[in-house]
């Protein structure tokens, strides 16, 4: 057995001591001890849980309070911040009530089934607006379909010229041509693409007073 006087002895109990000292100091300048999460690196998940929840109250709070212009017009700021301006160009030659003529090309298998979408949503609608980027077209559409600013309609016999240019254009062309199995050609989906009730209200609200928006409670 090692003697009281052992050096090594010595080392080990003042050591223990000044730990205990210094996280005894540690904890009276917090007033709490440290948390285990800090000690490990993994941040606590009552944290994430807690501003989740504070989240979700402090809209279910705003939506007691909001009227609807005010909730309308947040809708509106929060949908045209996730536009470009070739899609607002398209919204507003749509704006006037028309349709323009779109069409999708899919592969056909085999089987004679329908297989993948070589292009979907090529419109005319890109060279009515004057768009910088024409080529952009069917996503631009695809875009503004999926935020239910513009929907899709069924073909239109009346529009029968403007689907003649469209089956022209360069892009649906080339799509065709790919799709072709042999002697069995691609299937071309025709139909149109129009205003949305949503997308007239946004293109009313946000034209001003000219356009008489904002005159509901």
């Amino acid at each position: 057995m090692s003697p009281p006087t052992d050096p090594a002895k010595l080392w080990d109990v003042a050591f223990g001591a000044v730990r205990q000292i210094t996280g005894a100091f540690v904890d009276g300048l917090t007033g709490a001890p440290p948390s285990p999460s800090k000690h490990d690196g993994v941040p606590a998940a009552p944290t994430r849980t807690t501003g989740l929840d504070t989240k979700m109250r402090a809209l279910l709070t705003r939506a007691l309070e909001q009227s609807t212009v005010s909730g309308q017009t947040e809708l509106f700021h929060r949908i045209l911040d996730q536009l470009v301006p070739d899609e607002a160009r398209i919204l507003g030659a749509l704006s006037d009530g028309s349709a323009s003529p779109m069409v999708s090309v899919h592969a056909l298998n085999r089987a004679g089934l329908l297989g993948e979408a070589l292009i979907e949503n090529a419109s005319l609608v890109g060279r009515t607006a004057n768009v910088a980027l024409p080529q952009l077209t069917p996503t631009y559409v695809g875009h503004l379909i999926s935020l239910g600013l513009l929907e899709p309609g069924a073909e239109d016999e009346h529009l029968k010229d403007d689907y003649q240019i469209l089956m022209a254009d360069t892009d649906v062309l080339a799509a065709i041509r790919r799709g072709s199995l042999g002697p069995v050609p691609a299937r071309v989906e025709k139909r149109t693409v129009r205003l949305s009730t949503l997308g007239h209200s946004l293109w009313t609200a946000s034209m001003g007073d000219d356009s008489g928006a904002g005159t509901e409670a």
